[in-house]
């Protein structure tokens, strides 16, 4: 009965990941209970995965793990795109031509920024200056150079919106959030964070995950105007910035406060473990340093492929295809939606998901989607959920869209029973 207490209080939103919770001492007191009691009952939630216990210091709400990978075709959860949309037979041609050309040379490292002539072609495709750029293996590297770069008391320093990518939130610990209202974060609310030490402010302006919405303009105006007032740093997550490519970006409007990171294994493959970051240059060597402490380099085959990738307009082709398929296939994950009432979905959204509000609690044995509780630790996004629909090829996601049609009525007539 403890035990369930503790998790129904954390469920709520009492204790928050990474909030300690009352010593033994103090709940034996209060609930009136052995000692060996409230130990048995802190070693069950130990055994669950709800609490972490730090000799000396007490016990403290676990921080959720990572998005769980799916376990069978029709779940709609890992946000990566399916094989079936890459230009593989010209990607096979530019490997090819690699090793003909350079031998074993085409896998020798590149230097520590990247390959020279990538961050050439990088800057001229993304219009950012390339002598502030950096190449590295992927989003996720991005942030933890970030953490190396502000390792201080980061948890305490970083304010996200809310909801959030949880890659970010277990990687840096969250503890601080600002609401995330439909065309950008509660200014209001930034602005009672900014009242504390804040040094970084973690958003996706452009496509969020989870929402897939995009900030106006005005609000990355104004949250570029508190960077430069309060002197904190911008990390800008450029999730999926090229499927609405008509989005102003925060890296434009205040470079000197912006960390900006880019991932193409969203927008090529997930094997293509590459992007990049461009970083304010008093903070330049700083990140260069802490990239090569981490891996020293990342692949140089993978980044001369890229480098002609883009140079012979193949990705720029690609894109389109992606976008084109996006777009179709969201019309019809939404016919679905719209034959249940008690499901609401936010206009305007873009890139491979769509989040879902419903009416209703929805209990399900196997739940083919991501839970709005791992992106957010707000009771009210508890029911929400994410449906992803860019991982499956042609035909899985037509049989995934029946068989989504075929759970949400059975919810439907739960409800109705």
């Amino acid at each position: 009965m403890i035990a369930d207490t503790i998790k129904d209080q954390i469920a709520a939103g009492q204790y928050k990941p990474g909030e300690k919770i009352p010593a033994i001492r103090a709940l034996t007191r209060s609930l009136g209970v052995n000692k060996a009691t409230v130990h048995k009952a802190f070693e069950y939630l130990k055994r669950e995965g709800v609490i972490d216990n730090r000799v000396g210091s007490g016990s403290y709400v676990r921080f959720p793990d990572k998005i769980h990978a799916p376990n069978h075709f029709f779940d709609f959860r890992t946000d990566y795109l399916n094989e079936q949309f890459f230009p593989y037979q010209q990607a096979q041609s530019i490997f090819n031509r690699l090793f003909e050309e350079e031998k074993a040379q085409a896998l020798a490292p590149t230097p520590v920024q990247g390959d020279p002539e990538l961050l050439r072609i990088l800057s001229r495709q993304y219009h950012l200056p390339a002598e502030c750029m950096l190449i590295i293996s992927g989003a996720q590297q991005g942030l933890d150079l970030v953490s190396k770069v502000f390792a201080a008391n980061i948890s305490e320093s970083i304010v996200f919106e809310d909801p959030t990518y949880p890659g970010a939130i277990s990687l840096f610990r969250a503890r601080h959030f600002v609401p995330l209202e439909s065309d950008g974060p509660d200014l209001d609310q930034l602005d009672l964070q900014l009242k504390s030490q804040i040094r970084l402010f973690y958003t996706m302006p452009s496509v969020h995950n989870p929402t897939g919405l995009s900030y106006s303009h005005q609000k990355k105006e104004a949250v570029a105007q508190r960077a430069r007032r309060h002197g904190f740093y911008i990390i800008e997550d450029d999730y999926l910035g090229e499927l609405d490519p008509a989005q102003s970006r925060l890296v434009d409007i205040e470079p000197r406060y912006t960390i900006h990171i880019k991932s193409f294994a969203q927008t090529t493959l997930a094997g293509i473990r590459l992007g990049f970051m461009v970083v304010p240059p008093d903070l330049y060597h700083q990140f260069v340093y802490a990239k090569f402490s981490s891996d020293i380099t990342s692949s140089g085959l993978l980044q001369k492929f890229l480098r002609e990738f883009i140079r012979q307009g193949l990705y720029g082709t690609h894109l389109d295809r992606v976008r084109e398929q996006a777009a179709s296939r969201r019309r019809r994950l939404h016919a679905v939606i719209d034959r249940f009432p008690f499901l609401s979905v936010p206009p305007d959204q873009s890139g491979y998901c769509t989040w879902v509000t419903p009416k209703m609690a929805l209990t399900l044995n196997h739940e083919p989607w991501c839970r709005g509780q791992e992106f957010s630790f707000t009771p009210v996004f508890k029911s929400c959920f994410r449906l992803a629909f860019m991982h499956m090829n042609d035909a899985d996601y037509t049989r995934g869209l029946s068989y989504l049609d075929t759970v949400l009525e059975r919810c439907a007539s739960a409800d109705s029973d």
